[in-house]
């Protein structure tokens, strides 16, 4: 995922933690504060790809994103750069060295950003609701509602998990039934919230911004589905995926809405 060039140091961090991107670079307790960086040693400048490239990505992102040149690829070169951007930094701190799931990474914790907003999570069957989570880290809607042990080995570490029930609904277990791997949804630090879709069924949605342009989540490709970067305090966004039905193809009565997951942020 690259970014506009540029970018400061907390900002091109707050844009990737949590993203699907970058394994290992993930919030540690609250979203917003504490963060884990993946810190492995290189062996040269041919780092291992399978064990170090979120580093090795964020660094090569991070030179470009700074003018330098990334060829030919210096990997000890970068890291020493972006520690000593990380140590130059008001806004971010370390906080130790720590080790998980046998590898070697960094805690850092930002000390001035701004609280943010209020993320929540509704499912509506036939236009009642099902379920709902306010989200206080990523969340993986899926169906069905036992934790199979395909989601739970798919699921990316510190995701909270939104099982949606059975219905007494033929039509809606129809749509459910092709919704079993669900929607993984992450915000960003700015309140930014992106989908990516898992399930076989198509998922339809629209911005509030164009409510009259329809839009189809592409399979395993992270969508921005809300950019709350210049919402006002108090305002309220809100974006509906239709799960297997096209907006286009529903009456306007609610009921005729089979399953519809809604996410409202509010500044």
């Amino acid at each position: 995922m690259a970014g506009p060039s540029r970018q400061q140091l907390p900002d091109f961090l707050l844009g990737r933690i949590g993203h699907p991107e970058y394994p290992g670079l993930v919030w540690q307790g609250p979203r917003g504060t504490v963060f884990s960086l993946p810190w492995p040693r290189f062996d040269g400048d041919n780092p291992d790809l399978n064990r170090d490239a979120t580093l090795f990505k964020l660094l090569q992102e991070w030179e470009t994103n700074q003018g330098r040149s990334v060829t030919p690829p210096n990997p000890t070169k970068w890291k020493a750069r972006l520690r000593n951007a990380i140590a130059r930094s008001r806004e971010i701190e370390e906080v130790s060295d720590e080790t998980h799931s046998g590898q070697p990474c960094k805690l850092y914790r930002f000390t001035g950003h701004a609280p943010l907003p209020t993320i929540l999570v509704s499912v509506f069957y036939r236009g009642v609701q099902v379920t709902s989570q306010h989200l206080a880290t990523d969340c993986w809607v899926h169906y069905p509602p036992v934790e199979q042990q395909d989601v739970m080995q798919a699921r990316p570490p510190d995701v909270a998990l939104l099982p949606l029930p059975d219905a007494p609904d033929a039509a809606v277990n129809q749509v459910l039934f092709n919704f079993k791997q669900g929607i993984f949804l992450y915000v960003s630090s700015a309140g930014c919230v992106y989908a990516v879709r898992r399930c076989a069924a198509r998922v339809y949605w629209r911005s509030p911004h164009v409510p009259d342009v329809e839009h189809v989540l592409e399979r395993d490709n992270a969508t921005i589905l809300l950019d709350c970067d210049d919402m006002m305090v108090g305002q309220t966004l809100r974006v509906d995926l239709s799960v297997g039905q096209s907006f286009r193809n529903q009456c306007q009565d609610v009921p005729s809405r089979l399953v519809v997951v809604v996410v409202t942020v509010t500044r």
